[in-house]
Formats: C-alpha cells, structure tokens, sequence
C-alpha cells in the first residue's frame, strides 16, 4: 500500500508508527459536543452576586497546588450556555462548594464534590479522569 516493508522496522519504529496512525485516525473523528450550563445558571441576581461562582473546562491540572488555580482550561461563562466536547472534564464552583463532572451524550454526570477550603484530594482525582 505505502511501500514500507513492516519487517525491517524495529519494534519501537512499529510502535511509533501505530501511535501515529492512531493520532490521525482520531483527528478524523467528528468531535460530538453536548450542551453545558452551570448549575446556578437562571439564578436570582441576588445568588450570583452574594457567592462565588466560576466554571472551567479543565485541560490539565498542576497537582502542586492547593486552589482553583491548579486547573488550566476555558473559563465558561455562569449564565450562558456553552458547547463542549463529550468526555470533557468541568469544574464548577458555588460558594463554598466545588463539584467536578465529566460531560457525556446526556448532558453533565456528577463525579465528586469538595469544599473550596479543602482542594487537595479533590484536584488528584480530578487529574486522573483529565
């Protein structure tokens, strides 16, 4: 097909050439996007401006911090509706409450919660579905 003849790669060049082919076949694929909106979204004036609030699609996490600054990503907007790739990860905060979800074909799926006071183990769960 391409005139590459297999058996005089090493292991290491098959392997790296089944990586390669595995990342084009993936930038192939059509990104499905599901629609995200953050739990206080239509919320009172008054619940808006009296907490904190703040959502992010998460694209790495730096596990030596201890606050919302160990998420890097997007910031996505509290009272708007965003479109996002199914399998994102998203933090979002209330107060003093911080959830993590992972966005699938139906819309958001809860995975755990954490107090903004106490993000330590939190932040290490959320670098392992990242």
């Amino acid at each position: 097909m391409t005139g590459i003849n297999y058996k005089e790669l090493t292991d290491i060049q098959l392997k790296e050439l089944i990586e390669a082919a595995k990342r084009e076949l993936d930038s192939r694929k059509k990104t499905e996007l599901v629609l995200y909106t953050h739990d206080c979204k239509g919320s009172a004036r008054y619940h808006l401006g009296k907490y904190k609030h703040w959502s992010k699609l998460v694209t790495s996490v730096d596990t030596s911090k201890t606050n919302g600054y160990a998420f890097s990503g997007e910031f996505l907007s509290v009272t708007a509706e965003h479109k996002i790739p199914v399998g994102s990860v998203v933090v979002e905060v209330c107060g003093s409450t911080i959830d993590a979800y992972i966005m699938k074909d139906g819309g958001k799926e809860y995975q755990f919660e954490a107090s903004t006071s106490s993000m330590s183990d939190f932040i290490e769960k959320v670098a392992e579905l990242v």
